[in-house]
């Protein structure tokens, strides 16, 4: 399932933060949160979709660490 980036929207696989070089997956999770798309050290693929940016924002804030519940819930918003 894809996390996005609370800073350009773009979805990511939830299991990068698994091969972010040097961090833990809690670490990762937590920069991911903070950095967004940045932690993978790339640029955006796609144009900024602030709107979609933004309700990943809210959801990390509301649901923290429960990534599977982010997930889900993007991804019900999404389609």
């Amino acid at each position: 399932m894809d996390i996005h980036c609370t800073t350009c929207g773009e979805p990511w696989d939830m299991d990068m933060l698994h091969t972010v070089p040097g961090a833990t997956y809690d670490t990762a999770r937590r920069r991911f949160r903070e950095e967004g798309c940045a932690l993978f050290d790339t640029g955006h693929s796609r144009p900024t979709d602030p709107e979609t940016a933004a309700r990943s924002t809210a959801l990390f804030n509301l649901l923290d660490d429960d990534l599977d519940g982010i997930a889900a819930e993007m991804a019900d918003w999404t389609l």
